[in-house]
């Protein structure tokens, strides 16, 4: 089953970032961490996404993340 959470912080120069859950915990991701087919650099803060969470040594880490709101949501 997947977890949803929203993106928290998202480092484009790094491609790099983090996503809250709803029970609060926090996990990291990179840009190897995308859905096959999603693209980085269409991520944004605040953006819902869904992924699979997993427990590392230095916390826990996003895997197989999917947007669930399209970039084309973004306000600028």
């Amino acid at each position: 089953m997947m977890d949803i959470g929203k993106i928290s912080k998202i480092r484009q120069d790094k491609h790099c970032g983090m996503i809250t859950l709803s029970d609060g915990r926090e996990a990291t991701f990179n840009n190897r961490c995308l859905y096959k087919n999603a693209d980085f650099n269409t991520l944004y803060e605040g953006q819902e996404v869904e992924f699979y969470i997993q427990r590392s040594h230095k916390g826990y880490l996003a895997a197989s993340i999917r947007p669930l709101q399209p970039a084309s949501t973004v306000k600028v």
